[in-house]
């Protein structure tokens, strides 16, 4: 998990990234957030930066939070984990346990929370060519919460909600002819949780075969590359939360894009089949800027519901649930 750069003389340090990304789903309200903090450039050049996001989508509210950026000055990078003054992402010393907390005072919202995985987390590897460099990737697909979510007078117990962890790190840059699709559903209480992944280039017409992980009773299936297909359907018409403000200003061209209402995603292997079909409600457009040298990439998290029929591991599968599926281009 350790990924934080001790070697200064790496000619690739520039475009050195580190992700720290937490979903939580509360299946009885239909709340979705994100909370991610990730660090841009080679940490010992002062043109580096730290970006801290929280975001939640609720259904009667729409989008709520917001993005800080800071300087190397103003943050603390360490193997373990990121801190800025108002968002923090770590683990504990035994490795295990999450810690997230993040206090946005003009949004009127605050969480502080820990989490658990509730199977054994996922390690990809080698790393996988990406851009001009490469990138890596360990999930920890289900995660149990303990804590406290505030929004304005109203405080939340978060033990209900279903929690997903990953972790990526490597070395690219922003505004490469790069871009991903990537998504997790998730069933409420002990129900499957599904992971999609797929590398893909900037405009997405050449795509890296797909994977597809499927999480149920505790035991992890996988459907290797080539047994996935994915199709997109409609046009998501929804407004866009985008974020931060004065980059989405500089970015007006970037007001309509083109991001799929209905995600359909096939897996077969073996005697293992999965069909699931995602629909899109609201999306956020999250402007990353590469401060190494000029370029943007734009990250749009697509919130909705979902449902999958599907046969793993000797099981029938029957559910639906709260999903998030990440465009990046």
């Amino acid at each position: 998990m350790n990924s934080l750069d001790p070697l200064r003389l790496d000619p690739a340090s520039p475009a050195y990234k580190d992700w720290y990304h937490l979903n939580l789903f509360d299946h009885g309200s239909g709340l979705v957030g994100l909370l991610n903090v990730s660090l841009h450039g080679a940490l010992a050049d002062p043109r580096a930066r730290c970006v801290g996001t929280a975001l939640l989508h609720l259904p009667d509210q729409g989008w709520r939070g917001n993005i800080m950026i800071a300087g190397m000055d103003e943050a603390v990078a360490r193997f373990d984990g990121v801190f800025l003054k108002d968002m923090a992402i770590a683990l504990d010393p035994t490795g295990r346990t999450l810690h997230a907390s993040a206090t946005l005072r003009d949004e009127g919202l605050a969480i502080k929370l820990k989490a658990v995985p509730a199977i054994s987390p996922v390690r990809f590897q080698p790393p996988r060519p990406f851009g001009s460099g490469w990138i890596a990737w360990f999930v920890a697909p289900r995660m149990t919460l303990d804590g406290t979510l505030r929004i304005g007078s109203h405080e939340v117990d978060l033990m209900a909600f279903t929690g997903y962890h990953d972790h990526n790190w490597g070395r690219w840059y922003w505004g490469e002819d790069i871009g991903w699709e990537w998504g997790v559903f998730t069933a409420e209480s002990d129900g499957p949780v599904f992971i999609l992944a797929r590398v893909t280039d900037r405009p997405h017409r050449l795509v890296a075969p797909a994977h597809l992980m499927v999480v149920h009773r505790r035991q992890l299936t996988r459907f290797p590359p080539g047994s996935i297909a994915i199709q997109f359907e409609g046009r998501l018409e929804s407004a866009l939360c985008r974020l931060p403000g004065a980059l989405a200003a500089l970015h007006a061209d970037r007001v309509r894009p083109i991001l799929p209402a209905w995600v359909r995603v096939e897996g077969r292997v073996g005697l293992n089949w999965i069909r699931l079909i995602f629909k899109a409600k609201a999306a956020a457009q999250l402007i990353e800027g590469e401060p190494m040298r000029s370029g943007y990439s734009f990250i749009h998290e697509l919130v909705g519901d979902f449902g999958a029929v599907g046969h793993v591991r000797d099981s029938v599968i029957t559910s639906h649930g709260l999903g998030v599926f990440e465009y990046v281009c």
